[in-house]
């Protein structure tokens, strides 16, 4: 090493053109030892350390008087970022973005849904998938409004809802979705969203995405739809009936989700003794319902409030409107009272499932 160094002042020595030559050659290592010392002295701009608390998962189950109903299931969230030691503060500036596929699932039967937004500032009444809201591009010209101004929180509620009418009729069963994801990102200016949701130095302080898991239960739900009155025409008083008796039919009409059992009951009206009667003032005309045209099975309300009792008629839901036949008959050797009138009778229809 002596003896390099010795022959480079050697060379600086030959002259004043070799000695500025060689002062460049010095100048250039000295540079080369303080190359790294500018970097060692900046460091990345320090971002906030966000977090979510909230549930991610939730439930709706609908019931006989919200089956026709639409579904609102909301998450209420609370965003919020903590410092990291010079972070910049919250920022009036606000983006958001979600991403969904619009159904909820149950086997091969789906539900559509829309997914909602309001975060006490910005109402987004329905979300479109992947639309960046607070984009320059689309419907939105600027960023959003932080409503957490001032604060290290935000809190939104995110709501998936399935519209009215879509539950009545489906199969039984919990419809699901777990692919719907809500992300949101604080922005430094008026300027338009980078769409980036990933916490980084590149952008404000941002979350995302966060996975929601959205649940609809079905349940076994039936609705007694209409009945039609049992007319057993015109009868001749103070005779007997004669063989074969006398026949009317009438209908219960009902509607339960595909797959749900039922059973039908008919009871035993108002004026029953040891079997149904028809009343006119103070004069009765027994007549007798069943649940088959040979008039062998009778309809009444034994086992009522079971499915599968022995007196109803029992069914199993397809969706749709399912009419059931009530036969009525007077039997043959009914003596017919001869004062003339009316008869009638209401009888209680009850669908249990």
């Amino acid at each position: 090493m002596l003896s390099t160094a010795s022959s480079l002042l050697r060379r600086c020595r030959q002259g004043l053109l070799s000695l500025l030559a060689c002062g460049g050659v010095m100048s250039s290592v000295l540079m080369a030892g303080l190359i790294g010392t500018p970097l060692a002295l900046v460091s990345p701009p320090a971002m906030a350390t966000c977090t979510m608390t909230g549930s991610t998962s939730a439930t709706f189950t609908y019931t006989a008087a919200t089956i026709s109903n639409a579904a609102a299931l909301p998450f209420a969230n609370t965003w919020s970022c903590v410092g990291n030691g010079g972070a910049k503060g919250n920022s009036p500036n606000v983006c958001y973005e979600s991403t969904f596929g619009g159904t909820v699932a149950n086997g091969g039967s789906t539900m559509t849904y829309t997914v909602g937004l309001n975060d006490g500032l910005n109402t987004i009444a329905s979300m479109v998938n992947g639309h960046l809201y607070g984009s320059t591009n689309g419907s939105n010209n600027n960023v959003l409004t932080n409503p957490a101004t001032g604060t290290n929180s935000l809190a939104p509620t995110l709501t998936v809802t399935v519209p009215a009418g879509q539950a009545v009729g489906k199969p039984v069963g919990t419809y699901s979705t777990n692919n719907l994801q809500f992300m949101f990102d604080e922005q430094g200016n008026y300027g338009a969203c980078e769409g980036n949701f990933n916490p980084s130095s590149a952008n404000w302080d941002a979350i995302g995405p966060v996975t929601y898991t959205a649940n609809f239960v079905v349940p076994p739900v039936c609705t007694l739809v209409s009945t039609t009155t049992v007319d057993f025409g015109n009868i001749q008083g103070a005779t007997t009936v004669a063989a074969g008796g006398i026949s009317a039919t009438g209908a219960v009409a009902v509607q339960c989700n595909q797959g749900a059992a039922y059973t039908v009951y008919l009871g035993n009206g108002n004026n029953y003794t040891t079997t149904r009667r028809m009343k006119s003032g103070t004069s009765y005309l027994p007549y007798a319902l069943y649940q088959n045209s040979a008039h062998t099975i009778a309809w009444n309300a034994t086992n009522v409030g079971t499915v599968g009792g022995a007196g109803g008629v029992n069914g199993t839901g397809n969706g749709s409107s399912q009419t059931l036949t009530v036969y009525a008959w007077i039997p043959p050797g009914t003596v017919v009272p001869a004062t003339l009138g009316t008869y009638t009778d209401t009888v209680v229809v009850t669908v249990n499932y």
